[in-house]
């Protein structure tokens, strides 16, 4: 045996550490022979043999050796392809024992098939301690394992050196081996040369290095195979890291690596390659995905997982990858083709959700729960059948960037997950956007691919983006999807009524946050032509949308936006650090050289179209090819339109000669090429051909979505079919006969439509003059297709469109309607008023602006408009309930109502115009969901006043439809929307500068932005404020909103987004009471309680909090507002007085020195709740509780003063626009609007909230009111409503207080304006009085509802309790303001009182049996008697009650009085002396208890609460017995007059009647009510239930009712949605909200209600399939 060269530096010791041997182990090298070369005749003798595929040279084993100790593999060299393999490589061993098992093995590296085995020798580490000692090198035989035969002179050696090291030594081993590992790594770059790599092993150390130059030449076949490259770069390095911990990615690498040699050769095997280019493709892309699955599996992905954490999935995946790569082994070794052998992670992620969940993945794939879901989210169709990717060899490394940078995990240095392609018209971007799509969806990583355009505004609408986004993105990912689901389950209502920041939020960023651990690698989302997603206006807040918050989701959600470089764009992208940007330079040579490729491959495709002229094999030349790659400037479409102009040109040879007659610049080029192709298009000096080929053209370039050709023919009534013109315009139309007709590029509209371009060219679209020619179009097609019922709805009971949550709907609607409705019907209903927009409000007789082209109005258009205005209205409204756009008809009519005003001046058709506004925005609910009911429901309720109502009333059959008995005023109400959302009292409401948006702030700590016209939340709530909201205001761009706490701070939020701009503004010491921007928005001022006022410079990009000005106050500040012309604030703080005497002032500030200009005026005597500047900034506004003030703004001088009505309070106010009044909310819950100059009331007070009015706002064009309430509702009202007799307001007592005291009987007084507090059944039943927080108390008929008595005034706060006398003739009232009064039913005089004694609010009082004492209760703890006659005060229980007393009665005798307070203690006390009887007695009482009442014998009290419970205890027997029922917070009680019933009211707005002998209901629950109920009472004879609510109303209830009741009123329910239905929840009945709150409901015998009563007599209303009956035949066939 020959020897081998030895190391000389390792010395031979041996040392014990931590108690375990440690031992230097050097692996020398391996022979197999005597030291001879073995032949390859001996190779075979050990059974090996080199597989079918293999390199030259590798027919030789690949050798390593492996060390396990305790059969665990601690150690492997490197492979050593030679016969004589050396390592030199030292490893360190660390054993238990020397009686440990150390088995030294050799192996022939091998992935496919496996490394195998060939020789072994096993021991233990005390046999290799001793053998051969006192020597540092020494050879070990080995045993060959099966297959391998030894014989005597042939035995596998293996040489060993063995040494001792101390741990110093070991450490430097470790470190060692890094060292070479990472050496070996870096010196394997790409740099190297083709040549050197092919001359290196095939090893781990060489895997980078061979990969990349075998993928680098497989560019040939496929050039994204240098996307694999770059994966294969990082990846590579994130495995050597972790290949000791994980050997199944070690195995996997190794895998690819042994798949990859075959290309080693590439250039002998060329042919082969060519050949299998199907296979290699595959085998490029299988590599891509398995290498970003390596790179999010090891750590180093979108994922950021370790290694330690690998889910048990992974597993399969990973053998799943090396199943693939094997089987590319075989295919590529039989040198067979590979068409599907492809696997992506998404593949088998599918995979394993088909083994875990069949029956709910077979459930989605059978298009069941999941897709129907997802179906909700109404998507866009995205159909990319017909875009054309980049040709071949072009764009290649454009798109590799693309590529690159969305497969690659964001870092330092590219922190986001956008990246925005931006490039003028015409630069290729949708077709780079397209192939960048196509690849994403080969690899099965495409999340959604939406493209605009702006000729298709159905797909181009940004309001639709994010549901899109959602539904493809679900469509991509099992896991995704299921997320999305789920966030779909939780929506209520309709997802597309959702503004698109709550989209985001639920369908985006919360299911992909929760599906995140789930997605390996990528997803990517294309969105292409951003710029025609609607215009800069509508898509405001989708592009802040995707600049702040989409870098908000998982960074694997990666997306690729193009555009044009328009400025709102451009401004929200260029300055976020998170958006890579990269503009697509036409001016570069390689895009010149893609267009000579482009050019090329298209001139083949027109010599071969034009054979006939015998073009040569190389036309049009090399010269010719030169210019036309000149003449494109770098614009694809240019070159687009050139080749197909030369495609269907006559003679190609004359076409290329006009082509390039000249030097052009890049617009101008672009013209002359859409010049020359309409010029051959058609016979453009016959003036028939010029008007119908301008008039087809201009509904392709101005037509709001694509049409077709047969639709243009009838929306134009052409007299030759437009087919023989878009035939000739193949260059620039996409057209085929009967399908739609699209532009191939924007910017061809753009020439067309500019003046400047081809206004002196006869094809010109003059938008000016042709779209109102589209309208009457459009208007024809409505007046010939339209119909009654036209989609033959059959069954009322059916909703015609989907309502989310319920299932009763037409089966396949779609198909039904599309059935009934043509296409060209449904654009006209879409679109006719879209194309008069462009009259605006020019008038016959303006002068038309300079460049502007003037309106030419067509013949014949007003008497087309008429004709739908005033014969086919409710038939148009039918196609839009189908289509869902009801809200098109709003703009619709506010266009007919502006041209019929300012045009035509048409009074009559103005004024039905705006009259059919109001009927659209009061009946959506119901035009929305049933066509039926446009006619059962809508016309039926609108109001007899209606010019609607009056001009299609005779249609309906009377003795066919629901018989309507109304005290209901007859003119439109003042409520246009009722706005619901916030959980606590809305605080402040402020319009935005346009008017079409309105913020709010509430006491639940939130904002909101509303849509002002529709009250559907678009954004919020915005979270960030720790306590209530008290103030909000936008900026004058209408870009932020401005927002002041309860925390003490400032914050400032981005109007569009709900995004926290900057900082907290910190400074104030206490509550932020009022603030606003300042009119150039650089400033805001702030007012707060801790009696200071702040005026901030305002930087959107501060950091941090900028050092206001602080204008000290000596009390607190409660409003501010700037001046809207100068460098001033107003100020309005509190009287100086601790006690609250005195003035509280108005001051002017300047805003630059903090110094006082004008002031202090004084003149209130209360709290100052507003100021504001009038609009052209002389006048000031201030408002306190008593009284609004008008000031001179220079002099001081007070111009009026406008007292608060008696009675109540007065919290907000602002101006009109027009400066000439002021809206003022109050504390009874009226709004009221005020003449300035002569402080009258302009119009009735405007009536709606069931609770104080807190804030207010006018909207710019003064025609709307927002306010905000402590009903926590924000409420939208028409600023000017015509008085109707009923409602006009007598002023004659407006600030004479004298004169409130009291008052007669009212004729028109039908009811409280309050929450109706207390009520009482009169002794015989034949009245009910009631008291409420407007301060009065009323008596009524008890049969009539008709006002008997009052409203009696005398009380200056809220009436909380009210009881009549036992023979009925007197009444007693106690109140907040702590006083008692006694009433005369008979002619309302004040017979006794007030009573003075109490201090704090009264909650009970009772009359004696004799009628001469009143026994009252207080939140004072005290229980007083009083005599009637004397108005004296008899004695005071102060020290009976630690607590509120509830509830206060007389015994049946009068001798006894029995008080109970709200701590859950009842007492007897004498009735003369006052002295305790008996008790204390102690009840149960629930939580936050607010009523408490006895019996009518005393002997049973109840109780009530917040827990909605009620408790009954018997004071003799302590009987306690609990009546539950799964209700809200219980306020109001009552017992009959027998003590066997009692009845209660809820804040669930329902009243029940108890039967306490078996605890049970025993009449109810009975509805009605739309606010919590505040009292009850039985009727003498227990027949009837008297309730008041917080809706102001007072209701009757009958607990036996007969049948006639019930068949008059209806039987079923109303939901808060209006929609009344019956006993199967099927519609019925709508019901408008201004009826709800009068409305009779079934055993309902009486309803009071301010506003009027409704009764509905449904005997014979006809409904269900019979409901087209209720339509006059005559009327149907119109």
């Amino acid at each position: 045996m020959s020897s081998y060269p030895i190391g000389q530096n390792y010395p031979f010791t041996l040392v014990q550490r931590g108690g375990r041997l440690v031992i230097g182990l050097s692996l020398l090298n391996c022979y197999l022979d005597d030291g001879t070369k073995l032949q390859t005749d001996d190779v075979r003798d050990i059974n090996w043999k080199p597989n079918r595929i293999h390199l030259p040279g590798h027919d030789i084993p690949n050798l390593f050796v492996a060390i396990d100790i305790d059969d665990k593999r601690v150690y492997q060299t490197t492979p050593s392809r030679k016969w004589e393999a050396m390592w030199n490589q030292i490893c360190s061993l660390s054993v238990d024992s020397p009686s440990s098992a150390i088995a030294l093995q050799v192996f022939h590296k091998s992935t496919i098939p496996p490394s195998k085995c060939l020789a072994k020798k096993k021991m233990e580490i005390g046999q290799l301690l001793k053998t051969d000692e006192g020597r540092t090198d020494f050879s070990i035989v080995l045993k060959p394992m099966e297959g391998n035969h030894a014989t005597d002179t042939l035995q596998p050696t293996l040489i060993v050196r063995l040494t001792s090291i101390d741990n110093l030594q070991a450490a430097a081993v470790a470190l060692a081996n890094t060292t070479q590992d990472t050496e070996t790594l870096q010196s394997t770059g790409t740099g190297s040369t083709i040549a050197k790599i092919m001359n290196t092993e095939v090893n781990n150390g060489d895997l980078l290095s061979n990969l990349g130059t075998v993928l680098s030449k497989l560019r040939i076949i496929h050039p994204y195979s240098n996307v694999a490259w770059n994966v294969l770069d990082s990846v590579y390095k994130a495995v050597e890291k972790q290949k000791e911990t994980d050997k199944d990615v070690c195995r996997l690498v190794q895998t690819m690596a042994e798949v990859y040699a075959f290309a080693k050769d590439i250039e002998s095997a060329s042919e082969k390659i060519k050949r299998l280019e199907t296979t290699v493709y595959a085998l490029v892309k299988q590599t891509e995905e398995c290498a970003l699955f390596i790179r999010e599996y090891t750590g180093h992905g979108f994922g950021v997982r370790l290694l330690k954490n690998i889910l048990s999935e992974d597993s399969d995946k990973i053998k799943g990858f090396i199943s693939a790569f094997q089987k590319f082994w075989e295919y590529l070794d039989r040198g067979t083709a590979l068409e599907t052998l492809y696997v992506s992670t998404k593949a088998l992620v599918v995979a394993e959700e088909i083994g875990k969940k069949v029956e709910e993945i077979s459930e989605i794939m059978k298009g069941n729960a999941q897709t129907q879901m997802l179906n909700e989210l109404e998507p866009v169709k995205m159909d990319a059948g017909l875009r054309l990717p980049c040709l071949p060899r072009t764009r290649e490394e454009i798109r590799g960037l693309i590529t690159n940078w969305l497969i690659t995990p964001p870092d330092d240095n590219n922190p986001g997950n956008i990246l925005w392609l931006s490039g003028v018209a015409g630069a290729g971007k949708s077709t780079i956007a397209t192939s960048i799509s196509q690849y994403f969806r080969e690899l099965g990583r495409l999340g959604a691919f939406l493209f605009f355009n702006r000729a298709d505004k159905s797909r181009s609408n940004p309001a639709d983006v994010i549901r899109t986004i959602a539904f493809y993105l679900a469509r991509s990912n099992t896991y995704v999807a299921s997320a999305i689901c789920d966030a779909i389950r939780n929506i209520s209502g309709s997802i597309d009524s959702l503004g698109i920041h709550i989209q985001f939020q639920k369908l985006l960023l919360e299911p992909l946050r929760a599906a995140q651990n789930r997605i390996h690698g990528p997803i990517v989302i294309v969105l292409d032509a951003l710029d025609e997603c609607g215009n800069a206006d509508t898509r405001r807040t989708l592009v802040s949308l995707i600049s702040d918050e989409f870098p908000k989701l998982p960074p694997a959600v990666r997306f690729f936006i193009t555009s044009r470089p328009d400025s709102d764009i451009a401004s929200k992208f260029e300055n976020q650090p998170k958006i890579a940007k990269h503009l697509l330079d036409i001016t570069l040579p390689s895009s010149l050289v893609d267009i000579c490729i482009y050019l090329n491959d298209e001139m083949r495709k027109i010599r071969q179209h034009h054979s006939a002229w015998n073009l040569s094999l190389t036309w049009p030349g090399e010269s010719n090819m030169g210019a036309l790659t000149k003449h494109s400037s770098g614009l694809f479409i240019w070159a687009s339109t050139a080749t197909k102009y030369l495609l269907g040109s006559y003679n190609p040879n004359e076409a290329l000669e006009s082509i390039l007659d000249k030097d052009q610049t890049t617009v101008q080029a672009l013209d002359d090429i859409y010049a020359k192709a309409l010029e051959v298009a058609g016979l453009w000096n016959n003036t028939t051909f010029v008007r119908d080929a301008q008039a087809a053209l201009s509904v392709v370039v101005l037509g709001k979505t694509p049409v077709s050709d047969t639709m243009i023919d009838r929306l134009l009534d052409l007299k030759y079919p437009s087919s023989h013109i878009f035939s000739r315009l193949g260059c620039v139309l996409q057209w085929a006969h009967g399908q739609d007709v699209k532009i191939l590029h924007a910017s061809f509209s753009d020439y067309l439509t500019d003046h400047g371009r081809s206004g002196d060219r006869p094809w010109f679209i003059n938008p000016a003059s042709l779209e109102p020619q589209i309208a009457r179009g459009c208007l024809h097609i409505l007046k010939k297709e339209l119909q009654f019922n036209i989609c033959e709805f059959e069954d009322s009971h059916i909703y015609t469109t989907k309502i989310p949550g319920l299932s009763e709907c037409i089966t396949d609607l779609s198909k039904h309607i599309t059935d009934h409705v043509s296409p060209q019907l449904f654009y006209s209903s879409l679109y006719w008023a879209s194309h008069l927009a462009v009259i605006g409000s020019a008038t016959p007789h303006s002068a038309t602006p300079i460049g502007a082209a003037a309106p030419l109005l067509p013949d014949g258009l007003l008497l087309d408009l008429k004709d739908l205005m005033y014969t086919k209205f409710l038939f148009w409204l039918e196609v839009l309930c189908v289509q869902q756009k009801v809200g098109v008809a709003i703009d619709a009519f506010e266009a007919v109502a502006n041209l019929a005003k300012n045009y035509w001046h048409d009074k009559e058709l103005a004024d039905f115009a705006t009259d059919a506004v109001k009927f659209v925005l009061r009946f959506a609910p119901v035009i929305s969901h049933s066509v039926p009911h446009i006619y059962l429901s809508a016309l039926p309720f609108a109001p007899s006043e209606s010019k609607v109502k009056k001009k299609y009333s005779s249609w309906l059959v009377p003795s066919k439809t629901v018989d309507i008995q109304s005290s209901v005023s007859g003119h439109w109400p003042t409520l246009r929307a009722t706005i619901e959302g916030h959980s606590g009292n809305v605080w402040s409401v402020a319009f935005s500068p346009d008017g079409n948006h309105i913020a709010s702030g509430s006491a639940d700590r939130t904002l909101r932005v509303w849509d002002a016209h529709t009250g559907d939340l678009l954004v919020g709530p915005f979270n960030g404020h720790e306590d209530k909201v008290k103030c909000v205001a936008f900026s004058c761009d209408g870009e932020k909103i401005v927002s002041g706490s309860y925390d003490n701070t400032v914050r400032v939020w981005d109007a569009q987004t709900g995004k926290l701009i900057g900082v907290p503004l910190t400074g104030h010491k206490h509550t932020v009471e009022s603030l606003c921007f300042s009119p150039n928005g650089k400033q805001i001022v702030s007012a707060s309680l801790d009696k200071t006022v702040h005026i901030w410079d305002w930087d959107d990009h501060s950091e941090g909090n900028t050092a206001p000005l602080v204008i000290k106050h000596a009390a607190s500040v409660r409003a501010v507002a700037f001046a809207p012309d100068r460098d001033q604030v107003v100020s309005g703080s509190d009287s100086v007085n601790s006690s609250g005497s005195g003035a509280s002032l108005v001051q002017i500030w300047d805003t630059r020195t903090g110094k006082l200009v004008t002031g202090p005026l004084k003149g209130h005597t209360q709290l100052i709740r507003s100021v504001a500047f009038s609009p052209d900034g002389k006048h000031i506004l201030s408002l306190s509780h008593e009284a609004a003030r008008i000031w001179d703004a220079y002099t001081g001088t007070e111009n009026i003063t406008i007292t608060t009505p008696m009675g109540t309070n007065a919290y907000s106010a602002a101006f009109t626009p027009n400066g000439k009044q002021i809206v003022v909310g109050y504390a009874d819950s009226l709004l009221r609007i005020w003449d300035v100059q002569t402080g009258a009331l302009v119009s009735a007070p405007i009536d709606g909230h069931s609770g104080p009015v807190l804030s207010v706002s006018v909207s710019p064009d003064g025609m709307r009111i927002a306010s905000g309430s402590n009903d926590k509702t924000i409420r939208v009202w028409d600023a000017y409503q015509e008085l109707s007799a009923a409602l006009k307001v007598d002023t004659q007592h407006i600030g004479a207080n004298d004169q409130w005291t009291v008052q007669m009987y009212h004729p028109g007084y039908t009811g409280h304006t309050g929450t109706v507090h207390c009520v009482a059944f009169s002794p015989k039943g034949y009245h009910i009085a009631s008291g409420s927080w407007d301060n009065t108390v009323c008596v009524w008929d008890a049969c009539t509802g008709t006002i008997f008595t009052g409203p009696l005034r005398g009380h200056t706060d809220a009436v909380l309790c009210i009881a009549f006398s036992p023979n009925g003739e007197q009444i007693v009232s106690g109140s907040k303001d702590t006083t008692i009064r006694v009433w005369n039913v008979q002619n309302g005089t004040m017979v006794a009182g007030p009573f003075e004694g109490h201090s704090k609010p009264i909650w009970c009082v009772a009359f004696s049996p004799q009628g001469d004492r009143i026994v009252s209760g207080s939140d004072d703890k005290t229980v007083c008697m009083w005599d009637v006659e004397t108005s004296s005060l008899v004695f005071r229980q102060a020290n009976v009650h630690t607590s509120t007393v509830l509830s206060a009665a007389f015994s049946s005798d009068g001798g006894q009085i029995r008080s109970a307070s709200i701590s859950g203690i009842a007492r007897v006390s004498d009735a003369q002396t006052g002295a305790l009887v008996e008790g204390p007695f102690k009840f149960q009482v629930p939580d936050q208890t607010y009523r408490i009442r006895f019996s009518p014998d005393g002997q049973l009290i109840g109780a009530s609460g917040k827990d909605g419970s009620v408790w009954v205890f018997n004071l003799r027997s302590s009987d306690l017995r609990q009546l539950e029922w799964p209700t809200e917070a219980v306020r109001a009680l009552g017992f009959s007059q027998d003590g066997k019933w009692i009845v209660s009211g809820s804040d669930d707005t329902t009243v029940h009647v108890w039967d306490l002998e078996t605890r049970s209901i025993a009449a109810g629950p009975f509805e009605g009510h739309r606010d919590s109920v505040y009292s009850v009472d039985f009727s003498p004879d227990h027949r009837r239930v008297v309730s008041g609510s917080r809706d102001t109303s007072i209701r009757v209830f009958e607990t036996t009712p007969d049948d006639t009741l019930m068949k008059a009123l209806g039987e079923g329910s109303l939901g808060q949605d209006g929609w009344l239905l019956n006993s199967m929840a099927q519609p019925v009945l709508w019901v408008p909200p201004w009826l709800h709150h009068g409305l009779y409901f079934p055993q309902n015998s009486l309803v009071i209600h301010k506003n009027g009563t409704t009764k509905l007599d449904f005997t014979h209303f006809v409904e269900g399939t019979a409901w087209q009956e209720c339509v006059d035949l005559r009327a149907r066939l119109n």
